[in-house]
């Protein structure tokens, strides 16, 4: 017959060896996996983003890309606001007056050339967050790959989406303090909100 003595032996031993490689498996997967590197600021300037106006008599503003969904407004002809990011038919903006996000329709806005005042900011948690999907990654001037390397991302890092064209995004590189163009393929888009 086993004595209580022995079953509480290996009981507590075998309980210890669990915790053991317990804790040493998590330290391994912690280990293998890489860590995102942000650099992301609580704000940044508002003018860092294009500026649009509002085409229309009364334009409102969609919690989602959805006429459906619940909306607040109306934003006024010639309104100026910003963009944040594109949809199919949709264009995330930021409205200044509000200090809010949301979707409106691209037939009711158009670009412009304008900037708003140089102490307004926009909250960063607005904004679209892109993913660095290679080893590395050249962040250049312009929409060309003949134009000169800004920055040389790596793997893993994030930034903020500024602007898009012709299959590029225009990203702030924190690091140098600069505004930079990086291949659309090259990386993966995050809504944060």
């Amino acid at each position: 017959m086993v004595r209580p003595r022995m079953i509480l032996f290996f009981a507590v031993t075998l309980v210890a060896i669990v915790v053991v490689n317990c804790a040493s498996g998590s330290k391994d997967r912690h280990a293998g996996s890489k860590k995102r590197t942000s650099h992301i600021p609580k704000e940044i300037p508002a003018n860092f983003l294009p500026t649009m106006a509002v085409g229309v008599d009364e334009c409102y503003v969609f919690v989602r890309p959805d006429g459906d969904a619940p909306f607040f407004g109306p934003l006024k002809k010639g309104e100026n606001i910003k963009k944040i990011d594109v949809g199919q038919s949709w264009i995330l903006v930021w409205t200044p007056r509000l200090r809010i996000s949301g979707w409106v329709r691209k037939y009711q806005v158009y670009r412009i050339h304008k900037e708003i005042s140089d102490k307004e900011t926009i909250p960063t948690k607005y904004l679209t967050i892109l993913h660095i999907l290679k080893k590395r990654v050249n962040i250049r001037k312009a929409t060309s790959t003949r134009s000169r390397i800004v920055y040389k991302a790596k793997q893993r890092q994030e930034y903020l989406l500024l602007d898009a064209k012709r299959g590029w995004y225009q990203i702030w590189v924190p690091q140098v303090k600069k505004r930079g163009w990086v291949a659309g393929k090259l990386v993966v888009k995050q809504h944060r909100k």
